[in-house]
């Protein structure tokens, strides 16, 4: 990784925990149901999630610093509609580290709607290095359900033959691969959420153990892994 890449970002932690006076360190998470904080049904952990993971990860280094968190995730959301919002949940705060995470649900739309999400992230980024000083750092998703399975709620029961079927589509992957070409494109700072979930796979784990909601939520200990690895590309390690 290129250390100048998260370098103002390490200057203004450095800032603020040298002077109280000076401005927060504002981070902010745009995304889905994942950067919400969305786990089991019905259950939202605001601090398990990645972001504030990673908050205190930043805090830990800087002692004295203040890091505010913003939560713009959104359930259900994709890239391409969360365009209505992006003044309001990210711009709004002149951030200093953005985190973008989109693809779970946009990939429903299958081949169709490929080039209207990778449009909306091209966009957004371009947007955030014209207009704010901001540091980005993209997650590509991780892995869906592949099968029904015992972690499913009953009131998600009806969604299960749409998610069995985009799986056997191969729509995931599909706008996967269009991600890590938009990285390369953009020499974008990336987290491959999905390796980690294949690697996982590979070493035997049944990835809906992983699942809090079994179809698309993954764990808290997921979220705290994402934060170290955000943390080790923010610091160079």
């Amino acid at each position: 990784m290129d250390d100048n890449k998260f370098e103002r970002l390490r200057n203004r932690l450095k800032e603020k925990a040298d002077d109280p006076k000076a401005r927060a360190v504002t981070f902010v998470a745009l995304g889905d149901s994942v950067t919400q904080g969305c786990m089991g049904y019905g259950v939202v952990e605001y601090e398990s999630v990645f972001h504030q993971a990673l908050k205190r990860r930043m805090e830990r280094r800087f002692p004295g610093t203040v890091v505010n968190a913003i939560n713009s995730g959104v359930e259900g959301d994709s890239a391409d509609e969360s365009r209505v919002r992006w003044d309001r949940d990210v711009f709004l705060y002149q951030p200093d580290l953005v985190t973008i995470g989109f693809g779970l649900n946009d990939a429903h739309a299958g081949p169709a709607g490929l080039e209207r999400f990778i449009r909306a992230i091209r966009d957004l980024v371009v947007r955030l290095r014209t207009e704010t000083d901001a540091d980005l750092l993209l997650f590509i998703p991780g892995m869906m359900m592949k099968r029904d399975n015992e972690r499913i709620h009953q009131a998600h029961r009806a969604a299960v033959p749409g998610f069995i079927q985009a799986e056997e589509a191969g729509y995931l992957t599909l706008y996967i691969d269009a991600l890590r070409k938009l990285v390369l494109e953009m020499d974008l700072p990336c987290v491959d959420s999905y390796r980690i979930w294949e690697q996982m796979e590979n070493d035997g784990v049944d990835i809906h153990t992983r699942l809090a909601n079994g179809i698309n939520h993954p764990d808290p200990a997921f979220h705290e892994e994402l934060a170290l690895h955000f943390e080790n590309i923010i610091f160079g390690e």
